[in-house]
């Protein structure tokens, strides 16, 4: 959108009309008392960003009996990481739209990186319910993948992250069966790109669980030469797992989800200072940190209540 088009639209939009979000709240501390803080971008990016979030919510003081303008003003202020405001501005379309199951689900998704657990695992059952029979529907990307192509629906991603958030409540057994129920969810031509982050996962909680044969036989499952779409670091992460990369080639690695998995890796082979070092590494590295390494360094132990 042009600078001039951006002015008219904020121009149109009518000052007094209250956004919500500008309330930070609470989301300054990790579970191990590390600050968090807003990604730094680049200048480019940052523009861009701004950008979006300034149209966002000029859209939603000219349309705020939309749905979608509470949807895309709260998943504008996610894509900035200013996660709490996300919450805040999901919260108040809730108020307008308490039937939305799309804004259910995606404040879910914030609460979860807010590590507000239990309410984001409330939050994704109350999306489903109010899903009911609706018939699926593919989930709109606000940052497409290189090919421009939407391969998650709104049921699907429901399902999937209940499971994930299910693994920072120690329910392990719900990540399994979740994980699982995502993948029958997906579209033949994502199915592929579904297979490996649900092995991840599954792989991951079964091993937490002591059922390492059923964990083997979950990742070993993924065979080499996938042709993906978008989950590459995924599948090189389950490789990883499966015993055909070698770690030691992403030692340079920044990437949350590689280290997550030889984090993880290191404690199941019982290397508690090797696992629980990178752990802390991940979480120092990321300005929001890594709530799945958070959780592994706060309560390691940790059992569904």
């Amino acid at each position: 959108m042009s600078v001039l088009s951006l002015a008219l639209l904020l121009a149109a939009a009518p000052a007094s009309a209250k956004v919500p979000g500008a309330d930070a709240g609470n989301c300054a501390t990790s579970l191990i008392g590390t600050p968090l803080t807003i990604p730094e971008y680049s200048a480019a990016t940052q523009k861009m960003l701004d950008e979006d979030i300034a149209i966002a919510e000029a859209a939603l003081r000219i349309a705020p009996d939309r749905e979608d303008s509470h949807i895309w003003y709260g998943r504008r202020l996610d894509y900035a990481g200013r996660i709490c405001e996300a919450v805040d501005a999901f919260s108040a379309g809730i108020e307008k739209f308490p039937n939305s199951y799309k804004l259910f689900r995606f404040r879910a998704r914030d609460l979860t990186r807010a590590r507000r657990f239990k309410e984001a695992l409330a939050d994704y059952e109350k999306a489903l319910e109010l899903m009911g029979d609706v018939p699926d529907s593919f989930e709109p990307d606000g940052m497409p993948n290189p090919i421009g192509l939407t391969i998650s629906t709104y049921r699907g991603n429901i399902v999937y992250y209940h499971a994930q958030t299910s693994f920072a409540t120690g329910d392990y057994p719900t990540t399994v069966s979740g994980m699982a129920k995502s993948l029958a969810l997906a579209a033949d031509f994502a199915r592929d790109d579904m297979r490996v982050p649900t092995a991840y996962w599954t792989y991951i909680a079964y091993r937490k669980m002591g059922e390492h044969a059923k964990a083997r036989t979950a990742i070993d499952a993924i065979e080499p030469g996938l042709k993906l779409i978008e989950n590459f670091t995924y599948y090189q992460a389950v490789q990883i797992m499966q015993g055909r990369l070698d770690p030691a080639d992403f030692k340079d690695s920044r990437d949350s989800t590689i280290k997550f998995a030889i984090a993880m890796e290191r404690r199941f082979a019982g290397n508690e200072v090797g696992a629980r070092t990178l752990l802390a590494e991940i979480i120092r590295e990321n300005p929001q940190g890594h709530w799945p390494s958070e959780a592994e360094l706060a309560e390691p132990n940790r059992k569904a209540r």
